[in-house]
């Protein structure tokens, strides 16, 4: 049974918490050494690379032997040689052991045997540093001054180390009703030349009767150290040693998947749908599985994932994570690759030649890793990042990425990364929250207010990654909320509208008008009739600020051209993206009319719609209001293309407006924008950068105002004052 609570770095104990199928192994190696009779120094080996769960399965033999413990049969010494460092402090610590538990079995005169072994020992070569403490005390007590002074204390000077050696091991041999089995674990920790100095004691000191050794560590490890030191010995060193070596059984794949999926669900939480679960499962098996082969390599991962879950939970794809920190902890070199280069392996990759282009690049990535690891490189940057494949892939598919979370997503990707969400998203949190109090007017607006305040990084506020995230998870937004919502949003569309929010470049976005355009065509055009939806947009335009106002009805009620001024930035199939309602209706020559549900409102709308939109274009004007709003010259425009016929409205208005040297001012700011230029250098390499530049933009000037007499004005006011 998983204990799935149980992800730590501390060796099992018993066999109920044993997820490998170890303890079969575990439970036979102890019953033949229980079985072993009158041994003489005899050594078993228990190896195992590192990290494969050997000091578990040293924990089920030693369960396995407490009835032979508790039965006073056998005795079990734990010697701990890691603990100690320096040969003279192993070589002490190690004889100290053996006569804490031997000498207690032995008559008074036998007793002083091992500590008069050591003596001799410790005093025939070089002795420097510290010695642990000899006495029954415990391994925690040290005694500083020199080795030979301190072995001189508690070993008596006596007979030669052959005849001591001799008369313990007689004693010994008369206990035949008591063994002793010494434990020596992770001798993988000593340095070379520590663990050499274990073997050297087993086998000449350590060789007594009824006593036997269990020593765990790395073969692969311990033949390099002997060949290190002794190159003629090789394997030979370890067999004059040890009489039985085995290995431990490595995990069977199915148990480690199993443990491996139930970290996994334990940290992260159980899967949300069906195809949550098959992509989870092709990503397992594909990549994060090959990862774990030991029981460490679990335990490194899952000791990874529950510090970085904890920072990102909710924002990131489950299987992408898992994945990417399978492959920070065991593939750092693709790991890295792929960190440095979010603009190589996000996207969809659209452009003429991009599979092959992609091919290129895939490549490219798998020469920069080791030769062994770029099949697993292969099916890894495939999995992850769709543009690696042999597909081309829709942009409505990379909107599907952004909604899940993906990493593949550019909007996403940073937050695998950086442990927090990134600049370029918003957190699922004000997603959920968004999407479950959208209904509330008071609620919308106090969100759309606090996210134009929120100015990021590049200079935009957050109210397009606002509208970003609304647009994808708006099949989330119950209808019953759609009125609220949508009134809500076009009370403040022009409070909320920044130029610095606006996209520029032949493949832009756009500005905040597009994309309340773009949210409300998705929110509502598959979901509510035509007269629903026309009624909800109606009822709204009655308390829609006069720039969105006018933008709306534009795009409903459409004209053949946009602005020539405010659209400067914003290519032409932008607006027709917008999709416009009068042409759904009225449509060009040699075209069909869109069915009703592709319509943005009832034909019988679209003229009342009109008509209020100049009515109220006419009030603010009349207010004083028009002049000063940010939008001037895109209402202006609309407004001389919405009053059809009466070609003078907006003129007069403007001439009417030219009387005012402020009104000037404006005039001359409304009409004035930037361009973005690149120039190309001697080698004919154009730069990678515009350069913005500001420009006068007269191209159609003259149907709003008189051009003569703007000129003649600003004229007559720059020799008063500059602008």
């Amino acid at each position: 049974m998983i204990k799935k609570e149980y992800f730590n770095d501390s060796p099992i104990t018993n066999p109920d918490e044993d997820d490998f199928g170890v303890d079969s192994f575990a439970k036979g190696l102890a019953r033949g050494i229980a079985g072993f009779k009158s041994p003489i120094g005899t050594t078993f080996a228990l190896n195992g690379p590192w990290g494969s769960g050997k000091s578990s399965a040293v924990n089920l033999i030693l369960h396995h032997l407490r009835n032979d413990e508790d039965s006073k049969t056998l005795e079990i010494i734990d010697f701990k040689c890691w603990w100690f460092r320096g040969e003279e402090s192993l070589t002490l610590a190690f004889l100290r052991e053996l006569n804490n538990s031997i000498s207690k079995n032995l008559g008074d005169k036998a007793k002083d045997l091992i500590p008069k072994i050591g003596r001799l020992l410790l005093q025939s070569g070089p002795i420097i540093g510290t010695a642990m403490n000899f006495s029954n005390g415990g391994i925690l007590g040290v005694i500083t001054g020199e080795a030979v002074d301190f072995a001189k204390k508690y070993f008596p000077e006596g007979e030669s180390v052959e005849k001591l050696f001799q008369e313990l091991s007689n004693k010994l041999g008369e206990q035949q009703d008591k063994r002793f089995l010494v434990l020596v674990d992770d001798i993988d920790r000593l340095t070379s030349e520590e663990a050499l100095l274990v073997f050297r004691l087993i086998k000449s000191v350590g060789r007594l009767p009824n006593v036997m050794y269990l020593l765990v560590f790395d073969r692969g490890l311990a033949e390099k150290a002997v060949a290190e030191r002794y190159p003629s010995e090789g394997p030979h060193f370890l067999e004059k040693i040890i009489q039985a070596s085995f290995e431990l059984p490595l995990p069977v794949r199915d148990d480690l998947n199993r443990a491996v999926q139930a970290m996994i669900e334990t940290i992260c939480g159980p899967p949300r749908d069906e195809e949550q679960i098959l992509r989870f499962k092709n990503i397992f098996y594909e990549i994060i599985s090959p990862s774990i082969n030991i029981p460490r390599d679990l335990i490194k991962l899952s000791n990874s994932m529950a510090i970085g879950w904890s920072a990102v939970a909710s924002e990131v794809d489950v299987a992408d994570f898992v994945a990417l920190e399978a492959i920070r902890q065991f593939k750092p070199k693709l790991y890295e690759l792929i960190r440095t280069k979010k603009n190589i392996v996000c996207g969809i990759g659209t452009g003429f030649g991009e599979i092959e282009n992609s091919g290129r690049m895939l490549n490219e990535f798998l020469g920069k890793l080791p030769e062994n690891d770029r099949e697993f490189g292969r099916l890894a940057l495939m999995m992850l990042f769709p543009r690696f494949e042999k597909i081309s892939y829709s942009e409505a598919a990379e909107e599907k990425w952004g909604l899940q979370r993906r990493v593949c997503s550019s909007k996403h990707f940073d937050t695998y990364f950086k442990m927090a969400i990134g600049d370029e998203t918003l957190s699922m949190a004000e997603i959920n929250e968004f999407v479950e109090q959208c209904g509330e007017e008071s609620y919308v607006q106090e969100v759309f207010k606090a996210a134009v305040k929120s100015i990021r990084k590049n200079g935009r506020s957050k109210v397009p990654l606002l509208f970003d995230e609304i647009i994808i998870h708006s099949p989330r937004i119950e209808k019953k909320k759609f009125q609220g919502l949508i009134l809500a949003i076009f009370k403040i569309a022009d409070d909320i509208y920044r130029d610095e929010d606006s996209d520029q470049g032949g493949y832009s976005i756009g500005d905040n008008y597009l994309r309340i355009h773009w949210f409300i065509r998705k929110l509502t055009l598959k979901r509510c009739g035509l007269y629903e939806r026309s009624k909800i947009f109606i009822e709204a335009c009655k308390s829609a600020q006069i720039g969105w106002l006018v933008d709306f009805t534009s795009s409903a009620y459409r004209v053949d051209s946009p602005s020539p001024i405010t659209r400067c930035f914003c290519p032409a199939w932008l607006v027709d993206f917008t999709s416009s309602a009068y042409r759904d209706h009225f449509p060009r020559e040699n075209r069909e009319p869109e069915p009703p549900e592709n319509c943005l409102v009832k034909r019988d709308d679209i003229f009342k719609l009109k008509d209020q939109t100049i009515e109220k274009i006419d009030l603010i004007a009349k207010a004083g209001g028009l002049i000063s709003h940010p939008q001037l010259s895109h209402i202006l425009f609309k407004w001389k293309d919405l009053s059809g016929d009466d070609v003078d409205r907006v003129k007069d208005w403007t001439r009417e407006q030219m009387k005012n040297d402020e009104a000037i001012s404006m005039f001359a700011r409304a009409f004035t924008g930037k361009n973005g230029s690149y120039d190309i250098g001697r080698m004919g390499l154009r730069d990678q950068t515009a350069i913005p530049k500001t420009k006068a933009l007269v191209s159609g000037l003259e149907d709003v105002i008189d051009v003569t007499e703007f000129r003649k004005r600003m004229e007559e006011i720059t020799t008063k004052k500059p602008f």
